[in-house]
């Protein structure tokens, strides 16, 4: 009889589907709340929703590095691979499309730009921070992110409209 008593406590506990279970098998842990296990998983907490959950500034300025950083990869390799594979000058594609559709390429500058200048200056504001250990505090960090931000844009917006 111990032995059995010893089995069933070393016995992993099952979760998941079986607290909605309705049967008449009885699981410890919903007999100790004193409820059915659908009314157990009703009442518990639900964490944030991305959509409702606002992100602080910095978190917002690390991800968008991470995504700018993604797309210059994708897009670099993307012009690389196609000025193989299709065998063509990208040079002459480009202004192929200044003639064709000229107001496209503010556009497109601006896209490239944004991620270009954004990565560049957010590696910049790193280097700052790992060489100087300046900065780290949460209201400097929300100052650059908001720098950052703001100073990429401006940046991109003014590198869409020169003309080389």
């Amino acid at each position: 009889m111990l032995a059995r008593v010893a089995l069933r406590a070393l016995r992993p506990q099952r979760v998941g589907l079986s607290l909605l279970r309705t049967s008449s098998e009885k699981n410890p842990l919903i007999e100790k709340e004193g409820s059915n296990g659908i009314r157990c998983l009703s009442t518990r907490p639900i964490s944030p929703h991305v959509k409702i959950y606002k992100f602080p500034i910095a978190a917002l300025s690390s991800i968008t590095n991470r995504v700018t950083g993604c797309l210059l990869s994708v897009g670099c390799a993307g012009v690389g691979l196609a000025a193989i594979a299709i065998d063509c000058d990208i040079p002459a594609l480009v202004e192929v499309v200044k003639t064709s559709a000229p107001m496209v390429m503010p556009v497109a500058k601006i896209c490239v730009a944004f991620p270009l200048t954004y990565h560049y200056l957010a590696g910049v504001r790193h280097l700052i921070w790992d060489y100087t250990l300046k900065g780290l505090d949460i209201k400097s960090m929300e100052m650059s992110s908001y720098a950052l931000f703001g100073s990429s844009a401006a940046i991109s917006v003014a590198l869409a409209f020169v003309s080389f």
